[in-house]
Order: structure tokens, then sequence, then C-alpha cells
């Protein structure tokens, strides 16, 4: 009987568990310079800027996304996220598989205030990349906000020209498609975040198990 009631409780416990949030982020809130398109460019191009992250042991449940962007950009150009998987888990993402997408306009651009994109709970297991991209005026528009005291190695920059769009379906076929501190003359980290839960056993879980194995334990005994 003893046992069956410790059951029971483990087994409420882990109802009202909580899930453990995770926030994934190379970057330390602060925008220290803005990217886009220089004038030399030949044609207006969709420029995209993304980050590379590795899930939670056990998966991720993405939620939303958060980007902040340079103040040379025009807050009414729509921005689209994208979350990509990686199957081969190895910090590159040019052959990544779409999962899904969003559009929408920033709240606000400059000053390090972050925009959070919702996006349809997807979960991700191992690599993943979190792209934004936007169509953006050459010389003008400089909307990827970059902290350069941040991880350079997992931020990539893209573009292709605005007539043919961003080709989401392979990246590594964009007219740009490079990690930042292979391109860029001052590479950061950019203000861009994926946030979701651990799919992982929440606290109390590991109890229910013994205590579920026990029971099973017993009736075999019995």
């Amino acid at each position: 009987m003893l046992i069956r009631l410790a059951a029971a409780a483990g087994i409420a416990a882990l109802a009202c568990a909580p899930a453990l949030a995770s926030t994934f982020a190379y970057d330390n809130g602060v925008t220290t310079v803005a990217v886009g398109p220089p004038s030399s460019f030949p044609v207006n191009p969709v420029t995209g800027w993304g980050n590379y992250f590795m899930s939670d042991v056990g998966g991720t449940k993405i939620k939303t996304v958060s980007c902040a962007f340079g103040p040379n950009f025009n807050p009414t150009t729509p921005v689209t996220i994208y979350l990509f998987a990686d199957a081969d888990n190895d910090y590159n993402p040019l052959n990544a598989t779409l999962l899904t997408q969003v559009t929408a306009v920033p709240t606000q651009v400059g000053g390090s205030v972050f925009t959070t994109f919702d996006i349809p709970d997807t979960v991700v297991n191992g690599g993943f990349f979190v792209l934004a991209t936007a169509f953006t005026v050459k010389g003008v528009d400089k909307p990827a906000a970059a902290d350069l005291t941040g991880r350079t190695d997992r931020s990539w920059y893209f573009y292709n020209p605005a007539t043919s769009g961003m080709n989401v379906a392979n990246l590594g076929a964009n007219a740009l498609a490079k990690r930042v501190d292979q391109v860029l003359p001052l590479p950061g980290a950019w203000l861009l975040r994926a946030e979701g839960d651990a799919v992982i056993p929440a606290p109390g879980v590991l109890g229910v198990a013994s205590i579920s194995g026990l029971l099973a334990a017993r009736r075999r005994r019995g």
C-alpha cells in the first residue's frame, strides 16, 4: 500500500513539474555593430543572418525566436525567421533542412531591443539553425545586429539577389553563404536567439521510474 501511495505522489509531482526552459544565444544582449549589404553589391539583395545551435540532450521544443535589429533598417520591412534541422551536427548549416518559418515586422529597430517571433512549436534534436532574412537596400539597410564580444564561429551571413529570394531549400546555393569570421571585417555574434523547453524528464521523473520498477519487481515476485 505504501509503495502504491508513493507512486501516486510521484506521478502527481511529474504532472505538476514545470517545463525546463532553454535559451540559446551567443550574444551579451548589446549591439556593437550592425551589418548590411554594401553599396558595392551589384543588386539589392535579400540579406540573411543566422546562428547555429545544439539542442538540449534529448531534444528541445523551440517556441520562439528573438532578434534585435540595427538602427539603419526600415521598421516596416517584413522579416522572415526560419528554423532548420542539421542531421550531421557539424556546425555547418549549408545542408540543413527547413522545418518551419514565420514572417512579421520588428517591434523596434536599434537600441538592442529584441523582437520575439512566435513560431509553431517544433522539436529539434542535435544541431539546428535559426535564420533571419529581409529585403535590404544596398548601402543603406543594416539590419543584422551583432555583438563583437560574442562567439563568431557559430554565426553565418547570407545574401542572394532580391529577384531570386533567399534559397532556403539549399542554403549553400546562395550568392553569399559564409561564417561571419570568414567574410566580415568585424565579425560578431548575431543578436539572434532561440527559446524553448527541454524535452527531457523534469525533476521527479527518475523517482517515478524507480517506483514503477519496484512495483513491477514486486508483481513479478508475487
